[in-house]
């Protein structure tokens, strides 16, 4: 597992990294689309590279948020990967749930942002 380069530079980069980073931390397509607030065709599309993400569309701003998770998560645990997916699936006592569960069931991915990023 290696740190993004860059990774909001562009749409087209905005775009890729975020699938990539789904890919990385083993999140399903339509996880993915609601975590973006898309629908599952939109997030095909954008794994197929046939949709960018606006960076200031709502797609964009949790695509970024995603993606500073994902960095947040790489610092952390040093790029152990599968480090990162139990933090991410584990119950987390401070949050009270899986931070997985609170950023896809709940729509809470600013709040585990948070709190990954206080832990530097």
């Amino acid at each position: 597992m290696h740190r993004l380069s860059d990774p909001t530079a562009t749409p087209q980069r905005l775009s890729q990294s975020v699938v990539q980073v789904g890919e990385l931390l083993g999140l399903y397509r339509a996880e993915v689309a609601r975590l973006l607030g898309l629908h599952c065709e939109d997030v095909g599309a954008l794994y197929d590279g046939r949709l960018l993400l606006v960076p200031a569309s709502e797609a964009g701003v949790q695509g970024r948020l995603f993606i500073r998770l994902f960095q947040a998560l790489y610092d952390r645990m040093q790029g152990d990967g599968p480090r990162m997916i139990h933090w991410l699936r584990a119950d987390n006592e401070e949050l009270g749930s899986s931070p997985f569960l609170l950023m896809v069931d709940h729509g809470r991915l600013e709040q585990v942002v948070a709190r990954i990023e206080s832990c530097h």
